[in-house]
């Protein structure tokens, strides 16, 4: 049983990723008042657990009802990392046109850091998976949906810290981490599609 439990944390640590989200946060937030980014922080961790939580209970059941796949899911939402992570590595956010520069603090904090910066495709696909309705009883899903909350609440540290760090950074520091990030979350992206294709075509070798 700890094992179990250590092996979830581990997961939804690695999958919700509370560093990398700070440059997504940073890059994201680039034309919000410091002031207000806490606030966008808040609402895209409570947007985050949400999602999380939607598709830890009732994910795989909304999945078999529209006969969606994992695969299917996991390729989709890599799509959407990829092209997000195009925009991180060629500076997309920050020479954003006057439609991004008129978005709320509530609508930044929604997309791109709460979905799909936060609640990605990966960390969405490994709730299900941790909390498979085959595998595992209801009490066990909660557990695991302690451990998943848990996560959010160092992931929303990470994201207050966020000014501190690009303050101590500063912004050619900060451009420099989000390109890198952005080249890892690419690689991640592309890995999640052939991991999806993989899925696929073994289920049709099969």
């Amino acid at each position: 049983m700890l094992g179990r439990l250590v092996e979830s944390f581990v997961t939804l640590f690695v999958v919700l990723d509370p560093v990398g989200s700070v440059p997504i946060f940073l890059n994201a937030t680039a034309r919000v008042e410091p002031a207000l980014r806490k606030r966008v922080a808040l609402i895209a961790v409570l947007v985050g657990s949400f999602v999380l939580m939607l598709f830890l209970y009732l994910g795989q059941y909304l999945l078999e009802q529209m006969h969606i796949g994992i695969p299917a899911f996991r390729i989709a939402g890599a799509v959407i990392l990829f092209v997000f992570a195009l925009h991180m590595i060629f500076g997309g956010h920050h020479e954003g046109g006057s439609a991004d520069a008129h978005r709320t603090p509530a609508e930044i904090a929604v997309f791109p850091v709460a979905m799909p910066g936060i609640a990605s495709p990966g960390a969405l696909c490994a709730v299900v998976l941790l909390t498979d309705n085959n595998r595992f009883s209801f009490v066990e899903e909660t557990v695991t949906a302690g451990l998943a909350l848990g996560v959010m609440i160092i992931v929303l540290l990470a994201l207050l810290a966020a000014t501190r760090v690009q303050r101590l950074l500063g912004n050619a520091g900060i451009s420099v981490i989000t390109q890198i990030m952005g080249l890892i979350l690419a690689s991640f992206s592309v890995q999640q599609m052939i991991d999806g294709a993989l899925e696929v075509f073994g289920h049709v070798a099969h």
